[in-house]
């Protein structure tokens, strides 16, 4: 067994069967509990800390893909010989024997992913939806095109598992898959970085998670959390992650001197895998798991941008509004219900940030 960065949460230890192969920046953390032959690659992360993860045996995790629960309420379960795509997510939901999910797509809370299905790149399948088995889904949300025969379902595993090509299944647009990128030359390789004098300051009760990177001027508040996997790449510009405000796994927020700060305000909330250029997010925000926001965006308070949605340069998102898409356009106003409901997942990731610390 080789192994990647395996830690406790509370009192919750993974326990992982004979066969694995991690790579040494991959990360498993609580609950997980995972069968034989479990491959991770560079930054993969299976995060079970308020809620469990099963995987079943012979399952796969490309570079940066991403697994998580929802917080006391939804477990995640990956079946048999499941593969999962570079930079994808996999988020409180089931997740059927032999699927295959392609690189940056997207499976949200409550979802079910019939045995046998391939969910190609950059596929959303939505909350609570359930697929059928045995099926091709593409598109935001993901629909069914065909029924997939057990020879191009084998040649999808091959394709994910040995970094072959297939055309319903890779994503050209992909982030760096280690950390080179944000990390200068002749620095070492820990947490927090300060090139040409410029160093990350962080609070005392904030969190960086051990895997990630915090790249010159970038300033962590009270309570706010970084989480596995992710960089925070200033460049010669600011960012700023306000008070109990949270960047969840594998999400990279990258900028420049030229393209200028980063500025997230208090009680933020930046999703899963999510990447973020030279932006404004203010204060109560969302930002989906999965979604990319350009340079010059500006969220307002209380803004929404939806899961898997592309947020063009310069776009402003009105307060109270939840704008969705590929490109992303107004879609209507938050709830009082959704309000809520951000409110309650800032409150768990202040509550993890404690935990992670203590």
């Amino acid at each position: 067994m080789t192994l990647g960065l395996v830690l406790n949460y509370t009192h919750f230890t993974p326990a992982i069967a004979a066969g694995a192969r991690l790579a040494p920046d991959s990360a498993l953390i609580g609950r997980v509990r995972a069968g034989p032959r479990l491959t991770l690659r560079s930054l993969a992360t299976l995060r079970a800390d308020g809620e469990s993860i099963t995987v079943g045996s012979n399952c796969f995790f490309g570079e940066r893909a991403t697994v998580h629960i929802a917080d006391g309420l939804i477990p995640t379960v990956v079946g048999d010989r499941v593969a999962v795509g570079r930079y994808a997510l996999v988020h409180a939901c089931t997740v059927g024997d032999d699927c295959v999910v392609g690189d940056c797509a997207v499976v949200m809370d409550g979802a079910v992913v019939g045995p046998g299905s391939i969910i190609a790149a950059g596929a959303l399948v939505p909350p609570r939806k359930t697929l059928e088995g045995g099926w091709l889904y593409q598109g935001s949300p993901a629909q069914p095109v065909r029924r997939v025969e057990r020879q191009e379902l084998e040649a999808a595993q091959a394709a994910l598992r040995g970094d072959g090509q297939h055309p319903a299944l890779r994503e050209a647009d992909v982030p760096p898959f280690d950390m080179s990128a944000y990390v200068p030359r002749g620095v070492g390789r820990e947490p927090l970085i300060g090139p040409g004098g410029a160093a990350p300051r962080v609070h005392a009760q904030a969190y960086v998670a051990a895997t990630a990177v915090l790249t010159g001027d970038v300033v962590l508040s009270q309570e706010a959390g970084v989480w596995f996997g992710c960089a925070l790449y200033a460049g010669g510009a600011r960012i700023v992650v306000g008070a109990r405000s949270n960047v969840q796994d594998n999400s990279l927020l990258v900028t420049d001197e030229r393209r200028g700060a980063i500025v997230i305000g208090n009680d933020v909330t930046v999703g899963h895998n999510v990447r973020m250029g030279a932006c404004t997010i203010e204060d109560e925000c969302l930002i989906g798991m999965g979604s990319t926001l350009e340079d010059g965006v500006v969220v307002e308070r209380g803004g929404c941008v939806g899961a898997r949605s592309h947020v063009t340069a310069g776009t402003v998102v009105k307060a109270g509004q939840i704008w969705a898409g590929r490109p992303a356009r107004r879609f209507r106003e938050v709830s009082e219900a959704e309000r809520e409901a951000f409110r309650r997942g800032r409150e768990v990731y202040v509550a993890y940030t404690r935990a992670y610390r203590a």
